[in-house]
């Protein structure tokens, strides 16, 4: 007869048992340990459960098969089990992903590697953590497995809630992967609400890690070895003009490192500009906030795909390929430490104090993740840590995300990068002043303006190497590709794409779209220059004074940005971008009351649209989540 109870501690339960859900489950418990399993068993059926075990883990495969049980307990034994061992028994054989499982382990750090598990349980075993696991998952077998997409809402209130708890910013762009990431742990967890789910998140968040495992789903960047090779070779330039001759300890910092290939790069390149580099102090002190990344970081195992652009001499002299892996050196390892830190909060980790008198930071690709105010707050930190000439070195959609006193561009090939100044060039106190947060006055197609920066990609999709197309489609459709090509960073192919977007009602788009290349590579002039192109042809766009404008500002000359943002306003007085723009530079001259009625008159515009569609150049923001920025930034300065 079955049994019908309320789950305790778990939202929801009561319901569904009220419903006629019955809490007694088959389970099988799968342990290389006779005494330990028995042990389980007989807790398990105390409980009102049927449990059967399994000792020998050649035959679980077969016992999964025959019993079809609805819950699997896993105990691992530390001594017995490698975690490849332990992955393959909790997921095989096909189909078991499936079935919840809980793990019972006095090894830890297989949590991190255990996502897809409904609870890691560490040893000594908490018994009523395990029996309040299992009578949750006994409340939901009859709605495993499904997930609705966040509603507007919901996607505000998670985003805003992991920005609080780490300071990552997730925006409109990355919400599809905000929400696969919810839907992985919220599937492991038999979780079908996103209320329970965000309730479970803050009971759990930190003695049961499910914040950092949540993040495992949501910070994994897109990466590959020597990733903008003009960066390593300005990298090695410096190393061998300042430390040819000195022996000067050498230390440079990977922040945000993901699965290792970028510090792991700087490390070659050490090694390669200094042939006497086993005779110094070298480190390269690589930093990242997820914990997976960092595992898969020390062991040092890639595939191909992060090998797309290594050459082979490389590959020959500091890796070993094993069939199709590649396992990095060990004494290329050897310069790299791994630790785990949030840059939103460095202080708290262990490795902070090591984080001064740098000869380089890499920081490409992260700030995105960050609102403008903590990203402007984070360069300066950079700056700070710096060594006079110091390097940083950022991602190619952050131009002109930086604005510091302390820091120079500099151009490498198709790239460019930062220097850190001997003498502390001028600057007013409103410069110095950390721009509001807001609504990014950047497009899917246009690289971030100063004070800005692009919307989150923690796992964009891999990209085929582009070639342009033999017999390519209308002007319309390249010059719609050439923006997808930009999205992707790929912004050469994008430029080349836009160069035959020519003769054509198109062209002022193709020219208003290199501009904002152009300007993302630190060419301003040719950025004007091609703005003005595009006003030649047609002095009527307001995209073009907007483009002007945001040249303009970054690069301090705020009376002529101003007039082109009005001059884009009279064009369309309800051009929400350039307006915003106006209210951030009243903000930096420090005219906070001029600046507070642009953002009113913004928020009144966007009241009067009804529909929740994309506000043009803003990053692909929808309406609802536009105004709740844009009042934010009102609440700060009102």
């Amino acid at each position: 007869m079955p049994r019908f109870a309320p789950c305790d501690g778990w939202p929801g339960a009561v319901g569904r048992a009220e419903e006629g859900v019955p809490l007694s489950l088959q389970v099988l418990v799968i342990s290389d340990n006779g005494l330990f399993a028995d042990y389980l068993c007989e807790l398990l059926t105390v409980a009102g459960h049927q449990a059967t075990s399994v000792t020998d883990g050649r035959q679980s495969q077969q016992a999964i098969r025959l019993e079809k049980p609805d819950l699997l307990v896993v105990a691992v034994e530390q001594a017995k089990v490698a975690a490849l061992a332990v992955e393959q028994r909790v997921h095989a054989p096909e189909g078991t992903r499936n079935i919840p499982v809980i793990v019972i382990s006095e090894c830890r750090r297989l949590e991190a590697e255990l996502l897809h598990v409904f609870d890691f349980i560490p040893k000594p075993l908490d018994v009523k953590r395990l029996l309040d696991d299992v009578a949750a998952i006994a409340g939901r077998q009859a709605q495993a497995g499904r997930h609705l997409a966040l509603s507007d809402r919901q996607y505000l209130v998670f985003s805003a809630y992991i920005l609080s708890c780490t300071g990552l910013h997730f925006e409109s762009r990355n919400r599809a992967a905000l929400d696969r990431g919810l839907a992985k742990r919220m599937s492991a967890l038999r979780i079908d609400s996103c209320t329970e789910y965000l309730a479970y998140l803050k009971r759990h968040g930190e003695d049961r890690h499910e914040l950092q495992k949540l993040l495992q789903f949501l910070t994994v960047g897109e990466t590959y070895f020597f990733r903008y090779p003009s960066h390593f070779d300005a990298l090695k330039e410096r190393l061998t003009a300042r430390y040819a001759h000195s022996p000067e300890p050498i230390r440079i910092w990977s922040a945000g490192c993901s699965t290792g290939e970028e510090p792991y790069s700087i490390a070659i390149s050490i090694m390669e500009a200094l042939p006497d580099w086993q005779e110094r102090d070298v480190k390269v002190i690589a930093t990242d906030i997820n914990n997976r990344s960092l595992k898969r970081a020390r062991e040092g195992v890639y595939t191909p795909w992060s090998m797309r652009i290594t050459g082979e001499h490389h590959q020959r002299r500091y890796f070993d390929q094993v069939g199709e892996s590649f396992i990095i050196h060990d004494d290329v390892k050897r310069l790299v430490e791994f630790s785990h830190l949030n840059l939103s909060s460095p202080e708290s980790a262990a490795v902070h104090p090591q984080l001064h008198g740098l000869d380089a930071i890499f920081c490409r690709n992260v700030l995105i993740y960050f609102s403008p105010e903590q990203a402007v707050s984070m360069v300066g930190s950079f700056a700070a840590a710096l060594k006079p000439s110091g390097q940083l070195f950022l991602g190619h959609a952050e131009t002109l995300l930086t604005r510091s006193p302390d820091l120079e561009i500099r151009r490498q090939d198709n790239s460019f990068y930062y220097v850190k100044s001997r003498l502390r060039t001028g600057a007013s106190r409103a410069e110095r002043s950390p721009a509001p947060p807001a609504a990014r006055a950047r497009t899917a197609t246009t690289p971030p303006a100063q004070g800005t920066r692009p919307e989150p990609q923690p796992a964009p999709l891999p990209l085929p190497p582009w070639s342009p197309p033999v017999q390519a489609a209308g002007p319309a459709e390249r010059l719609d590709a050439a923006r997808r090509l930009y999205d992707a960073e790929e912004f050469d192919a994008a430029y080349e794409l836009l160069e035959t977007v020519t003769d054509c009602p198109e062209e002022t788009g193709a020219l208003i779209l290199m501009g904002f290349i152009l300007a993302g590579k630190g060419l301003f002039q040719e950025a004007l220059d091609s703005c003005s192109r595009a006003i030649e042809l047609n002095d009527l766009l307001p995209e073009a004074y907007f483009l002007r404008g945001v040249v303009l500002d970054a690069n301090d000359r705020l009376a002529e940005a101003a007039q082109e943002y009005r001059k884009a306003l009279l064009l369309d007085h309800d051009f929400i971008m350039p307006r915003y723009h106006m209210g951030r530079l009243h903000l930096r001259l420090g005219r906070v009351r001029e600046a507070a009625r642009e953002i009113r008159n913004s928020i009144r515009i966007l009241a009067r649209h009804d529909d929740n569609g994309t506000i043009p150049f803003s990053g692909g923001l929808t309406r609802a989540v536009c105004m709740v920025q844009l009042q934010n930034a009102l609440a700060k300065v009102a």
